[in-house]
């Protein structure tokens, strides 16, 4: 998957397009807005601070520094603001042509004016401000937004009235209306990113036929929830037209999709996905080795990608487990595979630009990686204890193995390879109903089946085993099956 092999064409195509953007004349490449005092990249859709047009010219196009020269020259004569000093633009002027729009959301409490491209932060918007925890189809009301400053300076604004989003509270019908527009209004959008992608990539007919069904279908497979619908079909099709790699990760996940739904031409569409993911990887690299504000979100939407893409292709071999990659004899290089390489290493690459990550049109995609552990959690010391019981119990289980084979299976030393050993702390745990010593314990009940034979043990471990499973609750069943069916039969859990 990381041969460096490119797409038939695809580096024809790159060159053409680098060409054709380093031979824009200066106010072809920057549009200024006078009535702002802007400076908008006609390619990025976005503003660039005044103090950052040199750095914008290199590190996102790419110009040397004799081919940057007409650029700065002809910035100079224009009068520009500071970020802070920009007026957003007033409601009748939304949208700005010049600039990218993209769907969010707007806090409809009197007198603040709060946008955000996150519902969860809107989330957060609510008791940090208004001191109690907002309701979603009263409190805020979904927009399109625009914004002339990326990264730290980003700042929305939004062409609706909040008066006219007020009224439609208690009104159904002006709601359902409002609904409808946005509806229509993601659709346009929707076809305006697809038409952009096509026209800016110059895609075949057999690309443009996968990025329709991204559109239309396989979008929907990377959805989690509602808050990710609109990175994944808005969002992240718009970075795309600014980061290749991305497009081509969209494609290549798109391809397999297609192919894992048309049996009958997997092959073309496999081939196509292949082609496309290895003309990506080495783009996706040299992002990685230099993280920007400007590319940060796509590296984040890409890893999910290359997380599909990566399964997706293992599955479709039908030789790779989900974390041994390679069935030679074991070394490190081989049991930890790229993709899970990326998400355990990915935060620290990123350090340098996570604060614009956690910020940025893609955060929730940052969000999902991170998993609170301590919410909830375990006390230390129960969480110590449990360690001592779950690391005897795993001694356990090898002397078992080879006990069987050597001196033979008794009962003294099944009950002391691991009750006599552990903790007492781990028995208050028990009595406490504790789901991980439960959990350990209904582990337990294999090693004390293999003599379930014995007529003064008799049927003990399944009796402790079902009554684990009864007290146990639902949520944590799941971690037992195993050792239920393994000691129950068959019926297993539902025979409990």
């Amino acid at each position: 998957m990381f041969r460096q092999k490119s797409l038939e064409g695809t580096g024809n195509t790159k060159r053409f397009q680098a060409q054709k953007e380093k031979g824009l004349a200066p106010s072809e490449l920057f549009h200024h807005r006078p009535d702002y005092g802007v400076l908008i990249c006609t390619t990025c859709h976005y503003a660039i601070q005044p103090g950052a047009i040199r750095r914008h010219l290199k590190d996102i196009h790419h110009l040397h520094h004799e081919k940057r020269r007409p650029f700065i020259a002809y910035t100079k004569g224009l009068k520009l603001k500071r970020p802070e000093e920009v007026q957003s633009p007033l409601p009748g002027d939304f949208p700005v042509p010049q600039l990218s729009v993209e769907k969010g959301w707007r806090c409809l409490a009197p007198s603040c004016n709060y946008l955000c491209a996150s519902n969860k932060r809107m989330e957060n918007h609510w008791p940090a401000v208004h001191a109690k925890k907002g309701d979603p189809e009263t409190d805020w009301h979904f927009t399109l937004l625009q914004t002339f400053f990326r990264g730290r300076m980003l700042r929305y604004f939004t062409g609706q009235n909040q008066r006219q989003l007020q009224n439609t509270r208690d009104k159904p019908v002006q709601i359902a209306k409002a609904q409808e527009v946005a509806v229509s209004q993601d659709k346009q959008l929707e076809i305006s990113l697809a038409k952009s992608l096509q026209e800016k990539y110059h895609l075949d007919a057999l690309d443009s036929q996968l990025l329709r069904h991204y559109f239309d279908f396989s979008y929907k497979t990377f959805v989690t929830n509602k808050k990710t619908e609109s990175v994944w079909i808005d969002v992240v099709p718009g970075l795309a037209c600014d980061n290749k790699f991305l497009l081509q990760g969209m494609l290549a996940c798109t391809a397999l999709h297609m192919a894992h739904s048309n049996p009958v031409e997997r092959e073309k569409y496999t081939l196509r996905g292949c082609c496309h993911q290895e003309a990506a990887i080495p783009e996706f690299r040299k992002a990685i080795e230099n993280p920007t504000e400007y590319n940060c979100d796509a590296i984040i939407a890409f890893a999910y990608l290359l997380v599909v893409y990566s399964l997706a292709t293992d599955l479709e071999q039908s030789s790779n487990p989900l974390l041994i990659i390679d069935a030679r004899p074991f070394n490190t290089q081989h049991i930890i595979p790229p993709w899970l390489h990326f998400i355990r290493t990915g935060c620290y690459m990123l350090k340098d630009v996570w604060h614009r990550i956690e910020s940025g049109r893609a955060s929730i995609l940052a969000y999902a990686w991170e998993r609170n552990l301590d919410e909830d959690a375990w006390s230390e010391e129960s969480t110590r204890v449990y360690r001592h019981a779950a690391n005897l119990l795993a001694e356990s289980f090898a002397y078992v193995d080879r006990a069987k084979n050597t001196i033979g299976l008794t009962a003294w030393n099944i009950l002391g390879t691991w009750p006599v050993r552990i903790e007492q702390g781990f028995f208050a745990l028990i009595s406490e109903k504790h789901p991980g010593a439960l959990i350990l314990l209904a582990h337990y009940c294999v090693i004390l089946n293999q003599i379930g034979d014995c007529w003064y043990i008799g049927g003990r471990p399944a009796i402790l085993i079902a009554s684990i499973a009864r007290i146990l609750d639902k949520r944590w069943r799941p971690y037992i099956q195993g050792a239920v069916k393994e000691v129950l039969g068959p019926g297993g859990i539902e025979a409990v």
